[in-house]
Formats: C-alpha cells, structure tokens, sequence
C-alpha cells in the first residue's frame, strides 16, 4: 500500500481505524459545505464519503463541492443497503464507485481496484483552467465533461507503458486520442496507425510483425514490420475486433513478451512500442461468441477510453461545427455565414449517427453548395436529405418557391418521371412537413396544450416547438379549450 496515494475519509471516524487495519494510509476531514471550506490535501487522490453518517442531501452536496473545486479526485460512496436509485443517482453526479454491501471486504478490494488504476497516473496538473479558456486538450476541441475526464485520464496516463483500449462510435475521434497518448507520451519513436480491418488476413502478420526473406512465395527481401517500425513509440491497432484469431495469438505473445518474430524466422526481436487498440464493436460480446481471444481483451483493456458519441454532448456540436465552419471558409477565401437560430435549433437535434466525422463533412458541403449570407434551417435539411452532385442544381423555380407548393410523382410512377434538377430534399420534404404537423398536433392533443410537456415527449426545446407551431400556423390554445 506504500505506493498507493493516501485517502481521506469523510464523515465516517469508525471507519477509519478499520482502513488503517487494513493497510491503508487514511486521515478523517470534515465534510465541506462549499469550495472555500474545502480542506483536502494536493496529495489525496481519493475521498470516501460514508453515506449513511453524512445523509442523502449532504453526500450530494459534498460530491458537488469537490467537483467543483477538485473534480478529478476520485469519490466513493458507502452506504450500506442503498437502492439501485440512490447509486444510479451517486454515480451520475460524478463518484468512482458506490460500495452498497455492508462488507469491509467489499469496500477493500473497491478502493484497491481504484487505487491500482492511480498508479498508472502521474501527478498531473488540473486541466480545469484549459477546458475553460481554451476548450481544446491536444488540438481536440470539447466542452463536454466526459470528454474532459478522458483528457485527463490521457495526461495522467500517457507515460505509463500500459495497454489503452478507446470504444467508441464510428467518427468520434478515437484516432485523435491515440495520437494525444503519444504526444503526452514523451516517447521519441514514430506514431505507426494501422487499421486492422483493411489488411488481408493472409498477410496481416506479416505486415504486423515483419519476415524473412524467402518465408513465403513473394518474399523477395526481409521486411521490418509495423511493430518494429514502432519501435520506441507508439503502434495503434484499429478495429482490433476484425483481427484474425491466430493474430491474436501472436499478437498476445508480443504483449507478454515484448518482442516479435518474423514470419520464417526462429529469433525474436526485442521492441519497445505502446501498444493502443480502439474498436467501434463490443469485444466482449465477440468474446462470447469465440471472435476475439478472452486474455488478449484482458490484456489490451488495462486503460478503456470510453468516448461518447456526439448525440450524447449537445455542447459540443454548435461549438464544433462554428469551428468547422471558420476553418472552411477561410481555406476557401469566403467571409463566414451568419446562423439563423432555426439552423442553430435544428443542426442540435439531429441524430448525428456519424458523429464528429458527419459533423464536419456536412459543415463542408452547406459552404461549398453556395455561399449565402445567413443559413436557415430550409439550408440545412437541404444538405442532409440530398447528396450534393457537382452541375445539379439545388434551387428551385420561383414559382414553385412563391407558391410553397410542388407537383411530385405518385408511387406508380416511373423513374422517368422525375425530375432530375430537384433535389431528394425537394422531393421528401412536402411529406416530412405534412408529417410532422399532424405529429405535433398529435402531441399538443395527448398533453393538452401544455408546451413543457409536448416538448418533453417529442424530445425537442420548448424553443424549438413554439417555432415550429408559428411556422404551421398551431395554436395552442386550440388544445386547450378542447380539453
């Protein structure tokens, strides 16, 4: 327990002299009732709040405090007995862990569990006055608090040799955060991406691991291999789930051992490259169906960088895309569009199934598809329904622009019959308007009128729905008074 960093202990004296039994370097605080009254230490890494002595309201409260003024200290909560509510809650707010058994035994191996992933971490400053200035951590741009305990993982971690396992959706940026690792690193060698997916099985080793010439039919000379190539560096293996099962194998072998072997060769070669592996796939459930090795996930999932996806920090996507937009218009010498709040309120609800990746390729195409002084939201469902082809035009006649009203094809008609100079957005959009009208007036009838609620259960602002009720011309006083 030497090395582990000491703990404190909040508004628990019994269980301190129970920790300290136990091996633990452990010292009671009183439990703060705002950041100036906070007293801990530089060097406590972790805070333990007991839950039952502190009561509900002053465990949130504290959680609260040490956000705000250390929120990068670890917190666990005991309570014995809480309900599943109570530790959903606890963990929302920002705790390591919740330890809910009446078991000193439990509480042990949870606070050596967290306190054998601090010692990957190295005393790192605060990044808190980064995110705040700057919001930006290695050139990657966030506002979003998760994405800021990632950051910080990163710092605390990144000169450690240990294995980094990033999960995260297609687009998220998980290759950024590799290259993050590396330069936080301090290591000299070469960053080596290789994407796992894209090289033929028959040959994946070796391009991984190098051969000696002669090994295989067109092995004309000796060949290093992208883990030598690594050497001293860091070597990110992407799409690690579509690795073959033998490669795996050796694949675990090199991280036993660290060194590989050529493919005809009967020596091993000593390297020295961190080893990072991201995938957008659940490994364990390719566990459970025998597609990937059990003690290899054990060994690549040492740290895991859960990245969320965009839907999932709303924050982030006004404050990227402004980016995106500022970066473009400059490449292409054009003076920034102004944003109407229709596209600011309809560019935040999308789905965002390609996350930062659609984000940025969409914020391209709405520059080059013409320049306008301000884009609306008609500019924006214009791009995401319709794929941009290069001499196809994207306006419309003005006579159909004045009358609001298109002729379009029924469904047995033939593909002739279309008209090649709309867009597919020309085309869908009459029949989404349509649709969404009677989906709000739907809504607005099931809750009465009430605009918080209807808001609510069509998961949009309240903002949002007063505009689109201006736009189709809904009262809602007309739910009301049915009611």
């Amino acid at each position: 327990m030497s090395e582990a960093y000491p703990i404190c202990l909040l508004g628990s004296p019994h269980l301190e002299h129970a920790l300290a039994q136990m091996g633990f370097e452990v010292f009671s605080g009183e439990s703060p009732v705002s950041g100036e009254t906070l007293q801990i230490g530089a060097h406590v890494r972790l805070v333990i709040l007991d839950g039952k002595n502190l009561g509900d309201a002053q465990t949130f409260d504290t959680i609260k405090a040490l956000q705000e003024c250390r929120p990068y200290l670890d917190v666990l909560v005991f309570k014995p007995d809480a309900d599943a509510s109570y530790v959903h809650a606890v963990l929302k707010s920002g705790a390591a862990d919740v330890v809910y058994e009446d078991s000193l035994e439990t509480l042990q191996h949870t606070i050596q569990t967290i306190q054998a992933n601090q010692t990957f971490s190295s005393n790192t400053s605060d990044l808190r006055d980064t995110r705040k200035k700057f919001g930006s951590f290695e050139g990657i741009l966030s506002r979003n608090g998760t994405m800021w305990d990632i950051f910080q993982t990163i710092a605390r971690t990144a000169s450690s040799d240990a294995t980094v396992l990033i999960v995260g959706e297609t687009g998220t940026g998980k290759d950024l955060l590799a290259r993050a690792i590396h330069r936080q690193s301090g290591r000299t060698g070469r960053f080596v991406a290789v994407n796992c997916s894209t090289i033929n099985p028959e040959i994946i080793e070796s391009e991984l691991f190098g051969h000696e010439r002669g090994a295989f039919t067109g092995a004309h000379q000796q060949k290093q291999g992208l883990f030598r190539y690594a050497d001293g560096g860091t070597i990110l293996l992407d799409e690690i789930g579509d690795m073959p099962v033998q490669t795996q194998l050796s694949l675990l072998r090199v991280l036993q051992e660290q060194t590989v072997r050529p493919v005809g060769s009967h020596h091993e070669v000593p390297i020295d490259a961190r080893v990072i592996a991201a995938t957008n796939a659940s490994l364990a459930q390719a566990v459970q169906i025998g597609q990937f090795r059990e003690d290899l996930f054990y060994r690549l999932d040492v740290i895991r960088l859960e990245v969320p996806p965009l839907r999932e920090r709303r924050e982030d996507i006004l404050f990227l895309f402004g980016h995106f937009l500022k970066q473009v218009c400059a490449d292409y010498g054009m003076d920034c569009p102004e944003l109407n709040q229709s596209f600011m309120d309809l560019l935040w609800e999308q789905p965002w199934p390609g996350n930062v990746r659609q984000l940025e390729n969409l914020t391209q195409r709405l520059v080059l598809k013409g320049h306008t002084k301000e884009l609306t939201a008609e500019d924006l469902t214009e791009v995401l329904y319709s794929q941009e082809i290069p001499g196809v035009s994207s306006t419309l006649p003005s006579a159909e622009m004045e009358n609001g009203a298109r002729s379009f094809p029924s469904q047995n008609c033939s593909s002739a019959s279309i008209d090649p100079t709309l867009t597919l957005a020309d085309y869908l959009q009459p029949q989404l308007s349509v649709l969404e009208k009677e989906y709000l007036e739907v809504v607005l009838a099931d809750n009465n009128g009430r605009i918080a609620d209807s808001a609510n259960q069509a998961g949009m602002s309240r903002r949002t729905l007063l505009r689109k009720l201006k736009a189709y011309d809904i009262d809602k006083q007309e739910f009301r008074d049915k009611s």
